[in-house]
């Protein structure tokens, strides 16, 4: 009985009290091997560092995504030599707001990781004040650090596009800065000066110590480097002089990554570019206090297979294994047009931390455990097989080609368990081969509905120039869905950019309707003003800000909104996606079409997944609560479930014939109120969580009928009712 899950379940007290649980338990598979971190949301241009989150002597991973400034926590499981990470996302919250990039370094020498991030003009640090009691907390120390610099002291400046390296280069005990110069090709090295000052680690005092550290400099048309630069003018006394010319300012972007590769304590350094795939390795013959780049690999590491990600490399040294030697992991730092899909490579140390030997193992650290769709996710739930599980259908911006570009495809994830206990089976990234069917530009958003009057659900695909297309389902009786373009452009509606579609019956005629979000942050409502089996859409929207709903950021003329409209007891409700992340809650929809809808709330339960969010739900589970998927722009999917809340919401399902069945839950009998045309046949069904029938009778409509329940064991079951043109569902709970 492929209708039975068609419906969505919810509860009138969710809007005021949290109802969702956020879980990575529900399975998910790819190739029969199970995904560890399935619901961990995706990664895209990504930092790491090691930090104990939960205060128990153990380093755990810290990862920001350039992607939205988005943060992902795991707990380390692991043991000597052993990689094992849970994902943990409740200490998400516990870190402030970080911006562009972040390094976490003990700079204070407590033994706990502080946080260096990027703020304007400069960065800022935050000192770690977490304790066993309180947990994991930070408090700012320096809104902006400087550095004495010439003859006067100002921000100690790190480009936003930059990745600079925080680390002792003198072998002093305090942390310092290397970072490139805010117009040249060469490095500064910024001297702290606490150890010097006040004979200890704990503060931020710095002073340029070389504008030119190791004299070098980069090629102002290639990523090469020019070793040997005197690089003047400098500061007075620099470390050591060199003998070449200086060179022209010319910077655009370039990462930093310092470490001692042979041991003799000076720092080496491995330089990425904004415009090159590779990391150049830059050997330093010189001392801790006296450095000097004698030498320069362009294949780093060159002993395995050397770094090619497109584009932008940045390098991070975290011990990933537990075994006592830091790791490299090096992963694109351009915020786009770079590698989305296998964009963190893992280089295991069988060296020393400080003689380090690199070792290639893949290119998808992590990634590869996750429901990953490359830049953009856009998850809806859709059950393709018409088994009655809802399956999982994922669009996404595009899977970045080297040659430039994106590709975009949905991905579709079979829903492999039991009615209530999902579990969800990668089957393709290329579902209904759309790139063959029609030339689309990046971005495919879906979106499911009966357009046709068939009894199966067709598709709408929204788009990033901001148009839908139209597919039927050709396919007969239960078997999978086999789409075919119907209309390329659908009603030449053109919403500007980012078409986020979904079909629903708005005005409650029995017709679906379509309301599209789109990059300006509004949505847009499409009445269908064709018939039940022929829709029809005009190019001018009915309201082209619909419900005067705006998701953009307070200054921002984009928003990126994806509404996700449901059916509460009779009720609609809107929860809508946002460029910034955070959901957006409307009600006072019904009867006010034309109007502004009331907006509950700009931060909706505080869920935050990171950048443009698009939310989706459904009950997956059959527990009669509502649950969510959202996705983000790293890729990756969230899951929540519902965890509250009678069952007093049917779905929205244009055409169904209507009944009201109460009390449910029930315990000795039910009232069944069917609303039908006079003289209609209507066939009402009970049955069981397994699909057997309980109960069977047909009805003349309208009328009301006294079914009784207490024969019935205690639990989940399922009222149909079918005209011979159409079935609707509501499930029923018997206590």
């Amino acid at each position: 009985m492929r209708f039975l899950l068609a419906f969505l379940l919810f509860s009138t007290s969710v809007f005021s009290q949290p109802w969702l649980t956020k879980v990575d338990s529900i399975e998910v598979y790819e190739s029969a091997t199970k995904l560890n971190y399935p619901w961990a949301g995706g990664l895209n241009f990504c930092q790491f560092s090691q930090i104990d989150l939960n205060q128990d002597g153990i380093k755990d991973l810290f990862i920001f995504d350039r992607t939205g400034n988005r943060i992902s926590t795991f707990i380390n499981n692991g043991t000597a030599g052993v990689t094992d990470y849970v994902h943990a996302s409740e200490y998400q919250n516990k870190f402030p707001a970080l911006n562009q990039w972040a390094v976490l370094v003990d700079y204070n020498c407590d033994g706990k990781e502080d946080i260096f991030t990027y703020s304007s003009g400069g960065f800022s640090a935050y000192k770690n004040i977490s304790t066993l009691a309180t947990g994991l907390q930070f408090t700012l120390v320096k809104s902006t650090v400087k550095s004495y610099q010439f003859s006067a002291t100002f921000n100690l400046y790190v480009s936003p596009v930059d990745m600079p390296a925080f680390i002792d280069v003198d072998n002093d005990g305090d942390i310092d800065v290397l970072t490139y110069h805010p117009l040249g090709t060469i490095v500064e090295y910024h001297k702290n000066l606490s150890k010097e000052t006040y004979g200890n680690c704990d503060s931020l005092k710095f002073r340029m110590q070389n504008q030119c550290f190791g004299y070098f400099s980069e090629n102002s048309f290639t990523n090469s480097l020019t070793l040997d630069d005197t690089c003047s003018p400098n500061v007075i006394g620099p470390e050591s002089t060199g003998s070449q010319p200086p060179v022209s300012p010319q910077h655009a972007g370039s990462s930093v990554f310092a470490f001692d590769k042979d041991g003799d304590g000076d720092k080496e350094l491995a330089i990425g570019d904004i415009s090159y795939k590779n990391m150049i390795l830059v050997t330093n013959g010189g001392t801790p206090t006296a450095n000097k780049m004698i030498a320069q690999d362009p294949a780093f590491p060159s002993n395995t297979t050397p770094i090619d990600i497109s584009i932008f490399p940045a390098a991070y040294y975290v011990d990933i294994d537990n075994d006592g030697k830091k790791d490299l992991l090096v992963s694109p730092n351009a915020g786009n047009t770079s590698e989305n899909f296998n964009s963190v490579w893992l280089y295991t140390n069988s060296g020393t931390t400080n003689s380090p030997v690199f070792n290639y193992q893949q290119k998808n650290f992590l990634q590869k455990d996750m429901i990953e769709a490359g830049e953009g996710n856009y998850p809806v739930f859709f059950d393709y097989n018409k088994d009655g599980k809802l399956d999982l259908v994922i669009g996404n911006y595009g899977y970045f080609i080297v040659a430039g570009g994106y590709d975009s495809k949905l991905s579709l994830y079979e829903n492999i368990g039991t009615a209530t206990v999902p579990k969800f089976s990668l089957i393709t990234r290329d579902y209904s081969n759309l790139t063959s069917s029609f030339t689309v530009t990046d971005g495919l958003v879906p979106t499911f509905g009966d357009l046709d009057s068939d009894g199966d659900k067709d598709m709408v695909l929204g788009d990033f120039d901001g148009k839908v297309h139209y597919l039927i389902d050709t396919a007969t009786g239960t078997n999978p869905a086999s789409f075919i373009v119907s209309q390329i452009n659908l009603g030449n509606i053109d919403v500007g950019q980012v078409a986020t579609p979904q079909l629903i019956d708005v005005n409650r005629d029995s017709k679906l309707d379509l309301i599209i979000g789109e990059q300006g942050g509004n949505v847009n409502y499409f009445e269908n003003t064709g018939t039940v089996n022929v829709p029809a859409f005009s190019s001018t929207a009915t309201a082209a800000n619909f419900g005067g709903v705006k998701v953009n950021h307070q200054g921002f003329i984009t928003g990126f909104s994806a509404p996700f409209m449901f059916d509460v007891a009779g009720s609609y409700k809107m929860i809508v996606g946002s460029e910034d992340g955070y959901l957006f809650m409307y009600d006072s929809i019904d009867g006010n079409l034309t109007g502004n809808f009331k907006r509950l709330d700009t931060m909706y339960l505080n869920i935050y997944e990171g950048y443009r969010t698009a939310p989706f739900g459904a009950d997956i589970n059959n527990d009669t609560y509502i649950d969510m998927v959202i996705g983000n722009y790293s890729g990756g999917t969230s899951l929540y479930l519902g965890n509250q809340g009678p069952s007093s919401i049917k779905e929205n399902n244009a055409f169904a014939p209507a009944f009201i069945v109460y009390p449910n839950p029930a315990t000795d009998n039910i009232t069944l109120e069917i609303i039908s045309e006079r003289g209609k046949s209507n066939t009402v069904s009970i049955v069981n969580i397994i699909g057997q029938p309980v109960f069977s009778g047909t009805f003349t409509g309208p009328s009301n009928i006294s079914i009784p329940t207490h024969q019935l064991a205690k639990g989940m079951y399922f009222i149909v009712l079918d005209n011979r043109q159409r079935a609707s569902t509501q499930k029923l709970l018997i206590e």
